[in-house]
């Protein structure tokens, strides 16, 4: 990867450059930066950037950019885009260029560290810090003790603080994530616990340290071989005292770790169907039909309590489906964290929507609240690709109080009563159990995902544009 160091005092230049006076702003000097940024092999050493290429490079030189990292767009495992694979700005006014790099694309969690239990790291330290011998060539004996007790006490405060220190820097900020995965965090484990967890693994880190350093000073400044040897048995101790009294905090980030790898990857690049509606009206039957998801099927409310990830592969063509909790009827501000987890994917994720209803009643909400939860529902996110979808359609032949008592009817509006009879309209009428439908549905379902494949080319190539000036 290409990247351009702050020069003297002729503003940016180049490794292995003098400053030069024509490194000021304007398009000779962004046309220079651009080039010599390049690989040497690179063929667009000999080609002019484009106009939008310069304006960018002017831009940086007038922020006051000391370090400008240029790199290709590449998709991981998860089809994500890293952090260090975007354009990158370090600014010399102590800001990080937020305007000028994107970051937010989903796919953080898979990237964290692997971390290692308190008690492993622990016994690695000491094993470790006790091979440290005393520098060579010392002949005094007191000299040579006091030197190895310093050593190895430096060396035990770095082996245990070393990983703690990754761990801070390596977990991604929440400021950094993609708005999905800010959401999760926060629904997973609560308001700011993310953080908190992280805070403690950095102070812990920063107290070993700091009581390292003071132990090994006590221990350089010994006058005999006894006093050194006994420093650094009380040095030793102490830090091993401090991990072990905070190695809680380390036991808490090994748990969010877990918690984080295992939360699904919705690939925005990939078109994603999201099944919605109330609680056990059939969204997981649905999932097992039409994709390698394999949710929990049961006959009560809230067996979906996160989102599930499924994969449809048609016609050399792979698509994701998700499953996510059902939603009661009421208001946004009083769902709980698992409801929110599905207005989480609706509000942050490009998908298209299969919204399922219950008619039957047989999943326990009545029509009437299926109806006002399925108008909110649309009202809020009409501007998805959407598929409705009336489930458990062999069911229907059996009359509930609610859908056929005349009483109940009064003062019910003809759309609700065309609701409780129909569906909304263009609704599929599909029952797993008697595979009545779901020939229709699949169908349905892989156009809704190659019109939802078209948009996402659509907007990505709107993204997309002005960073290909630039590449």
């Amino acid at each position: 990867m290409a990247w351009l160091p702050s020069g003297a005092a002729g503003g940016p230049a180049l490794r292995g450059a003098r400053a030069s006076p024509a490194l000021s702003s304007g398009v000779a000097a962004a046309v220079m930066l651009y080039k010599r940024a390049l690989p040497p092999s690179s063929p667009l050493h000999s080609a002019r950037p484009s106009a939008a290429a310069q304006r960018f490079f002017c831009q940086l030189l007038e922020r006051g950019a000391s370090t400008v990292y240029l790199g290709r767009w590449v998709h991981s495992a998860t089809c994500s885009v890293s952090v260090d694979d975007r354009p990158h700005v370090e600014l010399t006014d102590g800001s990080n260029g937020e305007l000028l790099q994107k970051r937010e694309m989903v796919g953080a969690f898979q990237r964290i560290p692997m971390v290692m239990p308190a008690t492993d790291i622990l016994m690695s330290a000491q094993r470790k810090s006790r091979n440290v011998p005393p520098t060579k060539g010392i002949q005094n004996i007191a000299k040579r003790e006091r030197n190895k007790g310093a050593k190895q006490l430096d060396a035990l405060m770095k082996e245990l603080s070393v990983p703690l220190r990754t761990y801070t820097e390596n977990f991604p900020r929440r400021r950094d994530l993609h708005p999905y995965e800010r959401s999760l965090i926060e629904l997973t484990f609560g308001e700011g616990y993310y953080e908190k967890v992280l805070g403690r693994v950095d102070a812990l880190r920063k107290k070993i340290t700091s009581v390292g350093k003071q132990h090994a000073s006590v221990c350089a400044k010994s006058l005999t071989k006894r006093e050194a040897e006994e420093r650094l048995t009380e040095g030793r101790k102490e830090l091993e005292e401090v991990f072990q009294r905070g190695q809680n905090a380390i036991e808490d980030l090994i748990n969010v770790a877990k918690a984080l790898r295992s939360m699904p990857v919705v690939d925005p690049h990939i078109p994603t169907l999201c099944l919605v509606g109330s609680p056990n009206v059939g969204k997981s039957s649905l999932v097992r039909i039409l994709s390698t998801g394999k949710p929990e099927v049961c006959s009560y409310p809230f067996t979906t309590r996160g989102i599930l990830m499924g994969h449809i592969v048609s016609n050399h063509e792979r698509f994701q489906v998700t499953d996510t909790p059902g939603l009661l009827t009421r208001h946004d501000d009083d769902r709980n964290n698992i409801e929110r987890l599905t207005l989480a994917v609706l509000s942050y994720m490009p998908i298209a929507v299969l919204y399922v209803h219950d008619l039957s009643e047989d999943c326990g909400t009545k029509v009437a609240d299926q109806y006002i939860t399925y108008k909110h529902i649309k009202e809020r996110f009409g501007d998805r690709l959407w598929i409705d979808v009336v489930s458990k359609c062999d069911l229907l032949d059996r009359a509930t109080p609610s859908r056929f008592d005349d009483a109940a009817d009064d003062g019910v509006d003809d759309e609700l009563r065309r609701y409780r009879e129909f569906g909304p309209e263009d609704a599929i009428r599909v029952s797993v159990q008697s595979q009545i439908g779901t020939q229709e549905l699949k169908q349905r379902v892989h156009h809704l995902l190659t019109s939802q494949r078209a948009r996402i080319k659509a907007d990505g190539g709107d993204n997309e544009e002005a960073v290909g000036e630039v590449r």
